[in-house]
C-alpha cells in the first residue's frame, strides 16, 4: 500500500474538497466557539496565569516558575500578551488562538482525507481540550504540525533544530517527541540512497546540538521541581523488571485514550515501509509510556500529544520524506492494519467530545470558581480571606477575585500552592479551625473555607485529597468546626471536574 492509497492521505479533489473543508471548519468554529465561550476556567489554567504575572519583571517571573514542572514558553506568551492587553481574558484567548491555528492547519494545509480532517476537528482534543482549556499542550500540537508542513524545506537546514528547540519548551513530554523527530531525520538521513555530503552531516550535527540545547533549557527550568508530591510513586524505582512492568501496565500511560496503548502500538505498523517513521513512532510510544509511569502520571491532554505526533509523521511521509522501501506483500496488510488502528483511535476521540458537549448543555461548569466569586461579592464577605482543603481548589479564584488566599498546607498567603512533601501532608479539621481563628483575630476579616471533603463523620476518617495529601476528620472535630462556622453553600454535583466543595464562613 503506497502513501497515495493510504486511508488517511488523499489528493486534493478540487473545488468540492476545498468547499467541504471550509464547511467543516465553519461548523467546527461554531461548536468550538460555544464550548470556549461557556467554559469556566479551572485551577491549572489560572495557576499558569498567576505564575506568568508574578514578579515585577520577566527575570523575576522566570525565577518564580523555576521548578514548577513546565518550561517557560507558555509563561512568556501569557506575560507578553498581558503586557500588551492588561485584561484577564488574554488567558482564554491565548489558548484559543493556538487551538484555532492548529485546526486550521489540519483543515486547509494537511494532506489528510476529508473524513480524517472531520475526525480530528470534532474530537475531544480538537474542539475542547486544546481550544477551550487554556494550557500549553496546544502549542506543542501546532509546532508538530507546523514542522510536518515545512519539513521538506527545513530537513537540510538548521531551521529543523530551531523548531525542535521550540517544541522542547512547550511541555516536558514534548522533549521526548522532539528526540523522536530527530531520530526520524537520523534514520531518513542514512537511508537516503543519494549519498551524504559533509555539509549535510554538519547540518545534522548542528540540528542535534540545537535539539539538545532546547531539551537542556527545558530541564534547567523545570528541575529541581518543588512539586515533589506530584511525582509518580514509581519515580526512582528503575530496573529491568520495572521497565517491563511499565510497558505493559494499563493504568499509567495512555489509559485515558479510549482504545489505549494497544491500538497505538498497532498504529505504528502503518509505517512498516517507512523505517524512519517506524523508528520514530515506536520510540515516541515507548518513551512516553516510560515517562508517564516513572515521572508524571498522564491525563487525556498529555496522551493526545502522541496522536499529533503520529499525525505529523503521516504528514511528513506523505510529503515525500525519504527512507521508504518496497518490501514484501505481507507488509501491505501490516501497513493497512496500522492505518486503520490509528483511524480507530481518531474515531474514539470523537466520542470523547460528546461528554463536554453534553455537560455544557446541562449547564455543568468545568470549575465552581465563578460561583465562589459570586458568593464573595456579598457585602458581609467583603475582603474575606479564602482558604481551602486541598489548597489547589483556590488556584482558579485569582481569575475572578482579588481576595487574599491562605494556603493551609504551607501556612502562607499566595496564589499558587507548592505540592511539596514538606507541607502538612495530613491535615486535621481542628488545624483548619485554628488557622481560621488566628487569621480572623489578626485581620478582623471573615474567613471563607472551601471543603472538598464532606464534613460528616460517624467515626474517625482519613481521606486522600490530592496526590499523597490527606485530611483527617472525627465526629468531635466536625462538631467543633460546625459550631464555630456557618455553611453558606454546597457547590457539588454540578461540575465536570473535581472542583467541588462546601462553603463555610468563620466566625459563625
Amino acid at each position: 500500500m503506497s502513501v497515495a492509497t493510504s486511508p488517511l492521505i488523499g489528493e486534493d479533489e478540487g473545488r468540492g474538497d476545498r468547499n467541504g473543508r471550509l464547511l467543516l471548519f465553519a461548523c467546527w468554529c461554531l461548536l468550538a466557539g460555544w464550548l470556549w465561550w461557556t467554559h469556566v476556567v479551572w485551577r491549572d489554567e489560572v495557576r499558569a496565569f498567576s505564575l506568568a504575572l508574578s514578579g515585577s519583571n520577566v527575570a523575576e517571573m522566570l525565577h518564580a516558575v523555576h521548578g514548577e514542572g513546565h518550561p517557560a514558553l507558555w509563561y512568556l506568551i501569557l506575560r507578553g500578551a498581558h503586557d500588551l492587553f492588561p485584561y484577564r481574558e488574554v488567558l482564554p484567548v491565548a489558548g484559543a488562538v493556538f487551538g484555532i491555528a492548529t485546526m486550521a492547519m489540519v483543515a486547509f494545509v494537511s494532506p489528510f482525507r476529508l473524513w480524517i480532517v472531520a475526525m480530528v476537528l470534532f474530537s475531544g482534543y480538537g474542539a475542547f481540550e486544546y481550544v477551550a482549556i487554556a494550557r500549553n499542550y496546544g502549542i506543542a500540537a501546532l509546532v508538530m504540525l507546523g514542522l510536518a508542513a515545512v519539513y521538506p524545506r527545513v530537513r537540510n537546514s538548521l531551521w529543523l533544530g530551531a523548531i525542535l528547540i521550540l517544541l522542547c519548551n512547550t511541555n516536558v513530554p514534548s522533549c521526548l517527541l522532539a528526540a523522536g523527530f530527530l531520530l526520524f531525520r537520523f534514520v531518513e538521513f542514512f537511508s537516503d540512497d543519494g549519498g551524504r555530503t559533509k555539509r549535510e552531516l554538519l547540518i545534522f550535527a548542528g540540528n542535534a546540538a540545537l535539539a539538545a540545547a532546547g531539551a537542556f533549557l527545558c530541564f534547567i527550568t523545570v528541575y529541581p521541581t518543588f512539586n515533589d508530591a506530584a511525582l509518580s510513586s514509581n519515580a526512582g524505582h528503575f530496573g529491568a523488571g520495572s521497565i517491563v512492568a511499565a510497558l505493559f501496565d494499563d493504568h499509567r500511560g495512555f489509559s485515558h485514550l479510549v482504545l489505549g496503548p494497544v491500538a497505538l502500538a498497532i498504529s505504528c505498523l502503518a509505517f512498516v515501509r517507512r523505517p524512519a517513521a517506524l523508528a520514530a513512532a515506536i520510540f515516541g510510544l515507548i518513551a512516553l509510556k516510560l515517562f508517564f509511569y516513572f515521572i508524571y502520571g498522564s491525563l487525556y491532554r498529555h496522551e493526545v500529544l502522541y496522536i499529533f505526533y503520529l499525525l505529523s509523521l503521516f504528514w511528513m511521509t506523505a510529503e515525500g520524506a525519504v527512507g521508504g522501501r518496497r518490501g514484501k506483500r505481507w507488509m501491505n496488510l501490516l501497513q493497512l492494519c496500522g492505518a486503520w488502528a490509528f483511524i480507530a483511535v481518531l474515531a474514539a476521540s470523537t466520542i470523547v467530545l460528546l461528554s463536554p458537549v453534553h455537560e455544557q448543555l446541562l449547564g455543568k461548569p468545568y470549575s465552581r470558581s465563578a460561583d465562589v466569586a459570586k458568593l464573595l461579592q456579598r457585602p458581609e464577605l467583603s475582603g474575606a480571606i479564602v482558604m481551602a482543603d486541598p489548597d489547589t481548589m483556590l488556584e482558579s479564584l485569582p481569575y475572578y477575585v482579588d481576595n487574599r488566599l491562605w494556603m493551609l498546607r504551607q501556612r502562607r498567603f499566595g496564589k499558587v500552592t507548592r505540592l511539596s512533601e514538606n507541607a502538612r501532608r495530613n491535615l486535621t479539621l481542628d488545624e483548619v479551625l485554628a488557622d481560621a481563628q488566628t487569621l480572623h483575630s489578626q485581620t478582623g476579616r471573615p474567613i471563607v473555607f472551601l471543603s472538598h471533603v464532606p464534613l460528616q463523620a460517624e467515626r474517625p476518617e482519613r481521606t486522600p485529597v490530592m496526590f499523597d495529601y490527606s485530611t483527617t476528620i472525627t465526629p468531635d472535630s466536625v462538631r467543633r468546626f460546625r459550631a464555630s462556622t456557618h455553611q453558606i453553600a454546597s457547590l457539588r454535583g454540578l461540575q465536570i471536574g473535581d472542583e467541588a466543595y462546601d462553603v463555610f464562613v468563620y466566625p459563625r
